[in-house]
Formats: structure tokens, sequence, C-alpha cells
């Protein structure tokens, strides 16, 4: 049977509302990593997630089936960040924390090596420490470059795609990781950490 996003697209047009049940189950936890990762609070994700499938149900004659349904899906969760940081400008600063474990989730890619060391009870406050440093290095890396950098590692998301959803050429996206990269290794070079020289 066919399960292609585009397939149960079509599908949930034709009146399927099983379709876009399947959809939202496939992408509902990546959107709220992607979300939580923006805005740093857990019940805000889980809300502009809602939010982001509602968009979807009520725009359901403006994507054209061409085979970048999940570009066009995160496109929409960006666009949903963007226009709650507007909203909530003047918010109230979100405890570190909260800043600290939604980091940590979204800095998973590039504690990959640092999977066993966590493991070892020896070792667990370093690996804590780390986490938060990385948290800090990814917080000081410009927030176009952050995005791309975050769907790439942590949402395994192809230049093309990460292009789709910022709007943007593919030479810009592969430019803006190169440089989030380059920002963390001078940042974490600093602690003289993972080796870094």
């Amino acid at each position: 049977m066919q399960t292609s996003d585009d397939f149960l697209w079509q599908q949930f047009l034709s009146g399927d509302r099983d379709a876009f049940t399947i959809l939202v189950n496939r992408y509902k936890q990546d959107i709220f990593r992607f979300i939580l990762s923006k805005v740093k609070n857990r019940e805000q994700a889980l809300d502009l997630t809602q939010d982001v499938f509602i968009k979807l149900f009520q725009a359901a004659g403006h994507y054209v089936s061409h085979g970048k349904f999940k570009a066009y899906l995160y496109r929409i969760a960006q666009n949903s960040c963007i226009d709650n940081h507007r909203k909530k400008q003047k918010a109230s600063i979100v405890s570190l924390s909260e800043q600290v474990n939604a980091e940590a989730e979204n800095a998973a890619g590039f504690l990959d090596q640092l999977e066993n060391e966590a493991n070892n009870p020896a070792q667990h406050l370093e690996y804590f420490e780390l986490q938060a440093l990385l948290k800090t290095a990814l917080d000081a890396v410009p927030e176009n470059q952050k995005t791309a950098l975050l769907l790439c590692q942590f949402h395994g998301m192809s230049y093309s795609e990460i292009a789709e959803i910022q709007n943007c050429p593919v030479g810009t996206v592969k430019s803006r990781i190169h440089h989030a990269l380059l920002k963390m290794r001078e940042f974490l070079k600093d602690f003289d950490l993972l080796g870094i020289k």
C-alpha cells in the first residue's frame, strides 16, 4: 500500500480524514522537537505544535503535491515560531534549567560521541555541564544559522529540504551550517573541549 506523504495528502483532500491522522502521527514528534528548540518551553511548544497541524488542516488547498510535503510542514512550523516570537517579545525569560533541558535534547547530534561517557556515573556531572555549554554555544549562533544546523544535525534533513523551509538557495544553507559549526567550534575551543585545537 502506498503511504508517501503526497499520497496521504491526496487521500486527505479526497475526504479521507484517517490519512491526515497518519500524517500528523508521522511528524508530530519531529515538529514538536523543532519548535521546542525555538521556544524553549515545553507547554508552549505543545500548543504551537497543535497550531501547526490546525494550520495545515485549514490550508488544505494551498499545498500542491510535488514531493516536498515535509519542507512545507516545517515552513509552517518555522513561521508559527516567528509569529509567536513577535507576539511574545516582551514575555518573561524562561528559567535557565528549562533552556538547558530543551537545548540538551537538540544537541543530540553533537553529543553522539559522548553517549558512552554519559552512562558512566563518574562522568555524569561532566556530561550535563557539557550539555549546558553546548546550549550556550548554540545560543550564540545567529538564528538562521542555528535553525539550518538543527534541521540538518537533529532532524536529518537534506540541504534542499532546509532551503525549501528557509526559502533560500541551497548554497546559503551550506554556508549557514558551515558558519554555525565554525562559531560553535570557536566557542568550544576556548574551553578546551572535545580535543579541538
